[in-house]
């Protein structure tokens, strides 16, 4: 969970006051991931922060908050939001590889007709 004086510095905005308006432009969205903290602090989960870079991005190519807002509104649900984490990306990745060797494995057993031979695929493992 991060604070709003938290996401100043990671957003790259200079003030707090910055952070408010960017919450406040999107509050319907980020609602689910809003939260209070101690002392009525607001505070935003990991979905919610890249909610915030999306727009942050939008606002860096050109758009002002409210128009950034808008575009955002506008995305299906859903759809990613064009600003990923690092640390999402690597898993991400290496779990596509593991998805590609795969298929190639089961495109490799069914090509050469190791996979029929017109009885269930365990069947040979039950004389082990």
């Amino acid at each position: 969970m991060y604070t709003v004086r938290e996401l100043v510095g990671i957003l790259g905005l200079r003030t707090e006051t910055q952070v408010r308006n960017r919450i406040e432009a999107i509050r319907d969205l980020l609602a689910p991931h809003l939260h209070r903290g101690p002392n009525n602090r607001i505070l935003v989960d990991e979905r919610g922060l890249e909610l915030l870079r999306a727009l942050q991005d939008l606002c860096e190519r050109g758009k002002t908050v409210k128009e950034a807002a808008q575009a955002l509104r506008r995305r299906p649900e859903g759809e990613d939001t064009g600003v990923a984490s690092p640390a999402a990306t690597e898993p991400a990745a290496l779990l596509l590889r593991h998805l590609e060797e795969e298929v190639r494995f089961l495109r490799r057993l069914i090509l050469e007709g190791d996979a029929g031979e017109g009885r269930p695929w365990w069947e040979r493992w039950r004389s082990l």
